[in-house]
């Protein structure tokens, strides 16, 4: 019952941070700025094309991936399974760390705020992982 009242307390302090931290924005104040800068991988992420293919990409990458794990060796399963953890990990945290960085730089905020927040963000995505780790452990 102990862990239970540790996680509810850090989580009640995590929620007090936000409440404050949204309270505190102007957030009807910011002008967006348009991006004119033209480069190469600028113009593929605005392509949906590119997206559609990089999705379908991934999705045969983890049909396939699953197929090993059904059909393969203990050591090929163990192996799949941690690409396939690994891998999830890492396109979780990129896309909560890149995409709360982008966001915040569209939102005209400086590059120092943004990676502040980006931060930020990557702090509570690894709160919710302690605290799912000490409810379930």
């Amino acid at each position: 019952m102990s862990y239970l009242v540790g996680v509810s307390a850090v989580m009640a302090v995590f929620l007090v941070g936000v409440v404050a931290f949204l309270a505190s924005r102007a957030w009807k104040g910011y002008a967006p700025e348009s991006s004119t800068d033209g480069s190469l991988l600028r113009s593929l992420t605005g392509n949906q094309l590119v997206w559609v293919l990089s999705f379908l990409l991934v999705v045969v990458a983890v049909a396939a991936s699953v197929v090993v794990f059904v059909s393969g060796t203990a050591g090929q399963q163990a192996i799949v399974s941690a690409v396939l953890v690994g891998v999830g990990a890492l396109l979780l945290v990129g896309y909560v760390g890149y995409g709360t960085f982008t966001s915040s730089r569209a939102r005209g905020h400086t590059s120092a705020v943004a990676a502040m927040l980006s931060a930020w963000a990557l702090g509570a995505l690894l709160l919710f992982a302690i605290t799912a780790s000490l409810l379930l452990a």
